[in-house]
């Protein structure tokens, strides 16, 4: 026996302590995975606390205490009244419990009439008829007390959902009306919620939009199947995690094809979300939009994902059931242009053949809306609309697994072809074959090491782009050098923790919380991490200390200049840069050979370059260039760079390495000497142009305090006059 008791993040100030802020009283197999699920999850996302019972409860006097406890505790009881609700004589004794609270506690009752008529619940019409004609004959003493229950409930003033409308919307509306009374302790009356026609075509904000598109998803489905459930919060959903999605208005379609705005909304969606739903495959709308977007992915390589809403793929992929059902009409309808219908076929066949999503329910015998459709009998509904599906999961959680994987695609970087140089795709091989060498187990750490200006970036974005699918997260942490200096390093841990988990509220406040906060959210994670440009071991300890913080299957690409910083971190594959300079790469030997070498794998004055960018002026970096240049041209010995981190030590390494380069050069004492004396001068002009630098900086700094400073003291003025 489980009690799913609530969300204990907050409370809210009231007359009396509440142990629980709102109970629901609900009928499991109706509603449980489906509406009274996502009401649940928004009053705990709103910090409401909310008791909800586990779908395993075992009947006996404990769970009965149970109950009775959390009722009494609670200062909201939300009675969800449905089709079958008066089926369950454990609800009723429940329902008699919450009224007798009420008058005696002032507790606050607000019936909710999910796709039922008030009328039915307050006279037992209907199913609930039926539901007291069958207590009658084991409850004979108890039943008059439950009609007089059900009387007083469906008197009261309550919400009523009839499939009008979003569903997440009226939870939505829901939940905020709660909230208002928690925290104020008073309530508005609440009448009927008028049907608000929506008049435009959804679409959320933000994300920048990649490459040329207009949206990031286009939602592909069968509007009186999905619309106002399912679709309705998918597409919430996607538009909470600021993922533009096209969803079509219910007035959109007209005439016989799909229109103008559809197809271009269909070319302008990097993702194309098609919900398979029972009678999708009615509607030739649905499947000329689908014929479009196959062939959008064969031709710009649209993400097609596929999501089968109570229904079996293979119904979908070989035309069987409800589908093989709707072909034959199809047929019939266009048997002067059959080709038309051959094409849907081969859509559904195709479509059906892509990994996606399946989201199962069974049948069971009775009917939700039926008797309320005998009353209020709609224009059109099927039968997908009044059977209740038992779920065996919940649908928003369903959903989430649907947004993480968009999310995840979206996020994926798209560089064009064209903008890759030449020679990328054996790099790009080379540094996979490193990451994947033991198989896709482990948790490995590849470095790519280079020179500014080498290509290690391009490489790791198309590694990125290449192999981002096969993780559950990717985080690419660009500029990690330039971000860790101007932000410090806890607010690289925040970036990765916020690109992992999507939270902007996730953030550490001190480095040692996001070293624990890393390790404990990450270790059961598979994730694909880029770390670009780093040059202090302390970056990397930040973000990836040891492989141990992350799942298996976990891969993390560094991209450096300063080959020791990826070797001190235990980072044993390293993949080199073909036009790197580093020792490993480019050794020196005496003669013609030698020099050609260095012609070809070098660049003259730019190997050097990466040492003085960040402190010199543009004059002085040209002027460097000629010297190392002319070094080159008048030496065989090996041109020795450093990088940014090395600059301070420079000066006291180079002469050994000189030394070194004299043992291998034979008679080349007179252009080593050269060489040494030309990287004196420039180290030296540098360190004062440093000290220059640190200068201006503290000067600048001075000021900005001495001018906070006065302005403290003119507010403080201020507010005292």
């Amino acid at each position: 026996m489980a009690t799913q008791q609530a969300s204990n993040s907050c409370s809210f100030p009231s007359l009396r302590e509440w142990e629980f802020d709102v109970f629901i009283n609900f009928r499991g197999p109706e509603t449980r995975y489906g509406f009274t699920g996502y009401l649940h999850k928004a009053f705990c996302e709103k910090g409401i606390r909310t008791f909800m019972d586990a779908e395993d409860l075992i009947s006996g006097n404990k769970i009965l205490e149970t109950f009775d406890r959390a009722i009494e505790t609670s200062r909201i009881g939300i009675i969800v009244f449905s089709a079958h609700y008066a089926d369950t004589d454990f609800l009723l004794r429940e329902l008699v419990k919450l009224l007798e609270c009420s008058r005696r506690k002032g507790q606050f009752i607000l019936p909710i009439f999910y796709y039922m008529d008030p009328g039915d619940v307050r006279h037992q019409r209907g199913s609930y008829e039926k539901a007291m004609a069958v207590h009658e004959e084991r409850f004979k003493d108890e039943v008059p007390i439950w009609r007089a229950a059900l009387r007083d409930a469906a008197n009261l003033s309550g919400l009523h959902y009839k499939g009008d409308e979003f569903e997440y919307e009226f939870i939505e509306r829901t939940s905020k009306q709660v909230l208002a009374f928690l925290k104020e302790d008073t309530l508005p009356v609440v009448a009927d919620y008028p049907v608000r026609a929506e008049s435009q075509v959804k679409s959320s904000s933000s994300f920048s939009n990649p490459r040329q598109y207009q949206h990031h998803v286009f939602l592909n489905f069968r509007g009186c199947d999905t619309r106002y459930r399912f679709t309705g919060s998918l597409y919430k959903a996607l538009q909470d995690n600021k993922i533009h999605t096209f969803m079509d208005d219910v007035g959109l379609h007209r005439g016989n094809d799909i229109s103008r705005t559809l197809i271009q909304a269909i070319k302008g969606s990097r993702i194309a979300i098609i919900v398979f739903s029972q009678n999708y495959a009615d509607s030739s709308y649905c499947l000329d939009e689908l014929v479009k977007i196959l062939e959008c992915h064969e031709s710009d390589g649209q993400f097609v994902l596929p999501v089968f809403y109570d229904i079996y793929h293979d119904h979908v992929r070989y035309h069987t059931g409800s589908y093989g059902k709707a072909m034959a009409k199809h047929e019939e309808k266009f048997k002067d242009d059959l080709s038309r219908v051959e094409k849907w076929k081969q859509a559904l066949f195709q479509a059906a053949n892509f990994t996606g999503f399946v989201f199962e329910g069974y049948l069971i015998i009775f009917c939700l809306l039926f008797f309320y459709f005998l009353n209020k009998i709609p224009n059109r509904y099927d039968l997908a609309h009044i059977i209740v599906l038992s779920r065996k999961q919940y649908e928003h959680e369903f959903i989430g697994k649907i947004v993480e994987v968009v999310s995840r695609e979206i996020k994926r970087v798209a560089l064009p072809v064209a903008d890759y140089p030449a020679g990328l795709e054996s790099q790009v091989l080379e540094v996979k074959s490193l990451l994947f060498s033991d198989g896709y187990g482990g948790v490995h750490m590849v470095g790519i090491h280079g020179n500014g200006g080498s290509g290690k970036t391009t490489v790791a974005h198309a590694i990125y782009h290449l192999i981002s699918n096969g993780f559950e997260s990717i985080c690419f942490l660009e500029n990690v050098r330039e971000n860790s200096y101007k932000h410090g390093l806890v607010y690289l841990q925040n970036m990765l923790l916020s690109n992992v988990f999507e939270r902007k509220n996730l953030k550490s406040t001190s480095f040692d919380q996001g070293i624990s906060t890393i390790k404990h959210r990450l270790q059961q994670k598979r994730i694909l991490l880029i770390l670009d440009d780093v040059d202090k071991p302390e970056q990397l300890q930040a973000v990836a200390g040891k492989p141990d913080w992350f799942g298996l299957g976990t891969r993390v690409i560094v991209t450096t200049r300063d080959k020791c910083l990826l070797e001190s971190h235990g980072i044993e594959r390293i993949y080199e840069m073909e036009n790197s300079n580093s020792e490993s790469n480019i050794k020196a030997s005496p003669g013609k050979d030698n020099r050609e070498q260095l012609g070809e794998k070098s660049t003259s004055g730019d190997q050097v370059n990466g040492l003085l960018e960040p402190l010199v002026s543009e004059d002085i970096s040209l002027e460097r260039s000629k010297q190392a240049s002319l070094i080159q041209a008048e030496s065989n010995t090996e041109v020795i760079g450093c990088n940014e981190n090395q600059a301070d030590i420079c000066h006291t390494h180079f002469p050994e390495r000189i030394d070194n380069g004299k043992k291998e050069v034979p008679n080349g004492n007179r252009e080593v000497d050269m060489a040494e004396k030309c990287f004196s001068a420039q180290l030296e002009s540098l360190e004062e142009k440093k000290r220059e630098l640190k200068e201006q900086i503290r000067a600048i700094k001075a000021e900005i305090a001495g001018f906070h400073s006065r302005d403290t003291v003119a507010k403080e003025k201020k507010r005292s006059v």
